[in-house]
């Protein structure tokens, strides 16, 4: 059964979530709002591979390296501007 633990709970007992998530998706929560699953790593591969030429559904897909960058803009198409670089107030 998946748990919500709470952030500081995570922290904590992080090798007890790390042995939960082997089995099954855990969340983890913060000021009573899930913001995290761990899951387990076949899960995270099992994911389907975008057909080429799509953007990645997910964040996790992009990381993961299955997205065809080879539609993006070339740089030649924007090229940059050879004078000076402007100043910046920091």
């Amino acid at each position: 059964m998946t748990r919500i633990w709470k952030l500081e709970e995570a922290k904590t007992h992080l090798s007890q979530l790390i042995r939960e998530a082997e089995r099954e998706p855990q969340v983890i929560s913060r000021h009573g709002k899930a913001v995290a699953v761990v899951t387990p790593v076949t899960d995270a591969q099992s994911l389907e591979t975008p057909a080429s030429g799509t953007e990645p559904r997910s964040a996790l897909e992009a990381l993961l390296g299955n997205f065809d960058f080879s539609d993006s803009p070339d740089e030649d198409q924007f090229p940059r501007q050879a004078g000076p670089m402007r100043d910046l107030d920091l």
